[in-house]
Order: C-alpha cells, then sequence, then structure tokens
C-alpha cells in the first residue's frame, strides 16, 4: 500500500470517527494521517474542526493557517480559521479572515453571517468600553493662606461617582429541532413572545432569531445551517409557549445535524418520485414521540398548529404509520394517535379520555 493510500485511509476513518462524534480518537487519526502526507489540505482543515469541537481554538487556527499556506485560495480554510479565532474573542481578526473567504467564494452565506456575528460582538465590546469609562476632572490646586499651619494638609475635591451600569443578561434560549425529508422543524422555548418582539431571517444557509424581552434585555439565535433552505417557504408561528419555525429544504435530504459543522456534507438524497410495485427500506422515524412531545407543548388555543404537524407526520409517514393513525383515531374516538401498526393492528385501541372526564359510546349517550 502507498504512503499516500494509507494516509487517506486514515483521514476516511477519522471522518467517520468524526461524524460519530468521537473527536478524542479522530484527532489521533487525522493526526496520522497529517504525518504520513504533510501536504494534504483536506487533512488539515478536517483536524482544525476535531481541535474545535475539542475547544482547542489556538490549535484550530495553526491548523487553518497551515492550510492557508499550503492553498491560499482554499474558503474553507478562512472560514475554519474564523470560526477558531471568534471563540477566541479575538473577533476583528476572525472578520478579517471571514471577509477574506467571502472574497474567494461570494457564493457561500456562511461569510455574511459570521462576519455580522462578528460586527455585532465589536459593537458590543465598544459599547461596553464606553460605558466604563471615567472621565475626571482635574483636581484644583489649592494656593496656601499666609500664617497657615504647615501640617494641615490641604482638601482634595472628590471624585465624581461612575453611575453602575445594568448589565444585559446573555439569554440563551432552549431549542429543540426534527425533521422530515422535505422540512426542518425548530422549537425555540421561549414564552408569550408578540410578533411584534420578534426579528426572525431567513437566509439561504441560515436564520437568526433576535427577541426583545424587556428593556435592555434581549436573546439572539443565530444558526448556519447543515444545508440549503428555501427561504420564501419558511414560515413562523407564535405560541404561548414558544416560536416554531418551519424550514423548507431545497433539496430532499436528511440532515446529520441541524448545524453546520464547516465540514464537507454527505447527505442521503431522497428520492421525490415512488413507484407502487418498489419498496423503499428506511430507518424508522419514532412518530409517537413526536406526538407526545408535541401535545405536550401544545395548549388548547395553539390547536391549529397542532393539527398542521399533525398534518405533515401523516403526510410524510409509511403506509404502515397512516393506517396505525387513521385506526387508532377511529377507534379511540378521537383520543389517542399512534404511529406504531404493529400494536394498534393487533386489537382494539381503546378511548383514553383526559383527567377528570369519563368516555362514553355514541350508543349509551342515546339511550
Amino acid at each position: 500500500m502507498s504512503r499516500v493510500t494509507t494516509a487517506e485511509s486514515a483521514l476516511k476513518e477519522a471522518n467517520a470517527l468524526f461524524v460519530d462524534e468521537n473527536f478524542e480518537e479522530a484527532l489521533k487519526l487525522y493526526t496520522e494521517s497529517i504525518e504520513l502526507d504533510d501536504k494534504n489540505v483536506e487533512s488539515f482543515l478536517k483536524r482544525s474542526a476535531c481541535y474545535h469541537k475539542l475547544d482547542k481554538f489556538t490549535d484550530a487556527v495553526s491548523d487553518a493557517n497551515t492550510a492557508i499556506k499550503l492553498q491560499p485560495d482554499n474558503s474553507k480554510a478562512y472560514l475554519r480559521k474564523g470560526m477558531a479565532l471568534f471563540a477566541l474573542d479575538e473577533f476583528e481578526t476572525a472578520k478579517a479572515a471571514f471577509e477574506k473567504g467571502q472574497q474567494l467564494d461570494s457564493s457561500n452565506t456562511t461569510f455574511r453571517t459570521w462576519i455580522r456575528k462578528c460586527d455585532a460582538e465589536l459593537e458590543n465590546e465598544t459599547m461596553s468600553t464606553t460605558s466604563t469609562t471615567i472621565t475626571n476632572k482635574p483636581a484644583e490646586v489649592s494656593t496656601p493662606q499666609p500664617n497657615a499651619p504647615s501640617n494641615v494638609q490641604t482638601p482634595q475635591p472628590a471624585q465624581p461617582v461612575q453611575p453602575l451600569v445594568a448589565p444585559v443578561p446573555d439569554t440563551k434560549p432552549r431549542y429543540e429541532w426534527y425533521q422530515t425529508n422535505t422540512h426542518v422543524f425548530v422549537s425555540i422555548f421561549v414564552k408569550n413572545v408578540k410578533k411584534e418582539q420578534a426579528t426572525i431571517e431567513f437566509e439561504d444557509q441560515s436564520f437568526c432569531v433576535t427577541v426583545k424581552l424587556a428593556e435592555n434585555n434581549e436573546f439572539q439565535l443565530d444558526i448556519d445551517l447543515f444545508d440549503k433552505i428555501v427561504p420564501a417557504e419558511c414560515t413562523i408561528s407564535y405560541l404561548s409557549t414558544k416560536i416554531d419555525l418551519k424550514l423548507k429544504k431545497q433539496t430532499p435530504t436528511r440532515w446529520k445535524t441541524l448545524e453546520d459543522t464547516g465540514e464537507k456534507k454527505s447527505v442521503q438524497q431522497i428520492e421525490t418520485t415512488t413507484s407502487s410495485t418498489s419498496s423503499t427500506v428506511q430507518k424508522k422515524k419514532n412518530w409517537d414521540k413526536i406526538v407526545d412531545e408535541v401535545a405536550k407543548g401544545e395548549s388548547l388555543d395553539d390547536q391549529e398548529s397542532l393539527n398542521k404537524v399533525f398534518q405533515d407526520i401523516y403526510s410524510n409517514g409509511s403506509d404502515e404509520q397512516k393506517r396505525a393513525m387513521m385506526k387508532s383515531f377511529l377507534e379511540s374516538g378521537g383520543t389517542v394517535l399512534s404511529t406504531n401498526w404493529d400494536e394498534v393492528g393487533k386489537k382494539e385501541v381503546k378511548g383514553s379520555p383526559p383527567d377528570g372526564l369519563e368516555m362514553h359510546k355514541w350508543e349509551e349517550m342515546n339511550k
């Protein structure tokens, strides 16, 4: 086996470990790949990403710089360098790296998002410096009076008291996501947010949510997405307990993660056309868990949004899941909704009324 082939084999195995989030072992194999071939730009970029995951940001910058020396026109190297510098709070230098990367690849909107992040941090730094600067009035010099005792000290003017500036809380909301073949659903858990309080922007491969909670108190969620979306077909729902985003995928695929890790994507494209004579084996999704989680997070006031989610689940489910949903819903009088045909198909689905209520059949009500 040749030297280069061995390096490529180590790189391939390291990538598999990285996807499985086994970053320590992946790092060892990335290093082995570089020792076998120290001219492979891809190995340095992947190890830079691995260092980033392990919070070794200085090492991540070093590998990105090496990649730039080997290939000065590689935009991804500037992306990795900028992300590591940003994590080190070197916002001005990070911005310069992102701007250089954007010059090399103007079609990649990820650079624009990161530049916007840098501008926001630099603005916060400027405001913080301004609010903590104390301007001292020069002390007045007193002229000694004749015959004044030499041991009497001249009173010094009091220093002006700097008003305290209340810090702005760094509120980071909890969010969850799941996906179908065609859409990604993101739930941001923040209560009672009105449309006028929020600014939500969609781009080709990112979205930014800014919510003003109170005076001098807001949060921002800025996500670079795993793959591209269609901004014009993305929707927003403001509920009592959360904000729901429905993102239309540009290409029917299964995403490995919600956020872009800066790595080369390896996704499974989903065929949009199907035949009645063909069958496709797909990884089963726990729709029951999704139904339970969605139902717990909704109130009766959100029934319309809840129905919309169930429609999406039904339209993207398998034939068995659809039969299970119909059978469980009809037999339980609309109180149970299941997608598990192995369980539902064996027996009649009994009704499960809410706490404090009793289940009665229609025949009993007319006796």
